[in-house]
């Protein structure tokens, strides 16, 4: 079986991306076209560019490039339908797969564009042989609202960091002379977004009840940073740090190296209000507890596995961790130990080739 995998994301800063890619790979013959920047993985051609269009041109090239006939495509997200649907009708291939990893609502959507991309992929969703969801509650959401005959298939976001092969004592040399002896280290990787709360976190960092230091890692919006940087300066804060976007091997370094990662959403939404995080699978795997927000979705981890605790100020959940930290921490290291990605993984395809030869049946 030939398989062609668009994806819009990042290949080397996509987690889900990557694993949907390990789980079609094991499906049959697999040819991935997305962005990213490393370009010597094997049938797998990476857009560096940034224009959505010329993706879409990119991707319609190098499908006929590879001059195959695909038996299945999978879409990995909105940005994929258009090229994936152009290509299945030049090839004439019927078999689609969908993985809808947002939750993305036309009534709560604003502009113009989204509402668009929320028709496009309710189409989509409709004309699909198989759906994919991020967690159990996007399934139920998305069977209920979309009228699906079928309830989509579950695909955790069971995912971890992983060291670049060009990794480099540089790395730790960044880093090391942030690390103090005696002190927590918390690390949020939203950023500076206060859509997420993080001047919430920041307000409060100065209840933790032990000395620590707060990393804010990841892609800033301008005002949002300069929000932040007013609560620091107005509460005369010098154990916050702002370090912006980093590369996979730095952000893993870091996290191993912190004592508590902060996985925080908003609830204005259902795209929020019913997260599929991978963030906190990545501070898991890296072996570290997590405070989180209140959302369901977050509340149903750290309550069935005791991995962390949650709380919409944070500094009480934070406390909590602090003081039972030996608790949690042991917790997590058997979160890690019975539920491994590679499991995930499998049971995934198992359930994914079970369909598949169900649905190739009905036919």
């Amino acid at each position: 079986m030939n398989i062609l995998l668009i994806s819009y994301g990042n290949y080397e800063y996509d987690g889900r991306l990557r694993e949907l890619c390990k789980v079609f790979d094991h499906i049959g013959n697999l040819y991935v076209f997305s962005r990213g920047i490393n370009t010597k993985i094997v049938n797998h051609r990476l857009y560096t560019g940034k224009n959505y269009f010329n993706f879409i041109i990119k991707c319609i090239c190098y499908s006929k490039k590879i001059g195959k006939s695909f038996d299945l495509i999978v879409l990995d997200n909105r940005k994929s339908i258009i090229p994936g649907f152009i290509i299945s009708k030049l090839i004439n291939c019927k078999s689609i797969i969908y993985d809808c990893r947002e939750l993305y609502i036309s009534n709560e959507i604003k502009h113009f564009i989204g509402k668009l991309g929320c028709k496009i992929e309710k189409k989509c969703i409709k004309n699909a042989e198989i759906v994919i969801a991020a967690n159990i509650h996007r399934a139920e959401i998305m069977k209920e609202i979309y009228n699906l005959k079928k309830q989509p298939l579950v695909f955790e976001n069971y995912r971890s960091l992983e060291y670049s092969k060009i990794y480099s004592n540089n790395t730790k040399d960044k880093f090391n002379n942030y690390f103090n002896e005696g002190e927590i280290r918390i690390i949020s990787t939203s950023g500076c977004d206060v859509e997420r709360l993080n001047d919430v976190l920041v307000k409060n960092i100065n209840k933790i009840s032990v000395p620590c230091k707060l990393f804010l890692v990841g892609k800033n919006n301008p005002q949002h940073e300069l929000n932040i940087k007013r609560i620091i300066k107005e509460k005369h804060l010098d154990n916050v740090y702002i370090l912006g976007i980093l590369n996979q091997d730095e952000l893993k370094y870091l996290i191993s190296n912190c004592h508590i990662g902060i996985v925080n959403y908003n609830q204005s939404d259902m795209n929020n209000k019913y997260c599929a995080s991978g963030k906190i699978f990545e501070f898991l795997y890296e072996g570290i507890p997590v405070v989180t927000t209140t959302n369901i979705t977050l509340k149903t981890v750290c309550d069935e596995y005791n991995i962390g605790a949650y709380d919409d100020q944070f500094y009480s959940a934070i406390n909590e961790v602090i003081k039972n930290y030996a608790f949690y921490k042991r917790n997590v290291y058997n979160f890690t130990k019975e539920n491994r990605i590679e499991d995930n993984n499998k049971n995934f395809i198992i359930s994914l080739k079970e369909e598949l030869k169900r649905r190739k049946n009905e036919l």
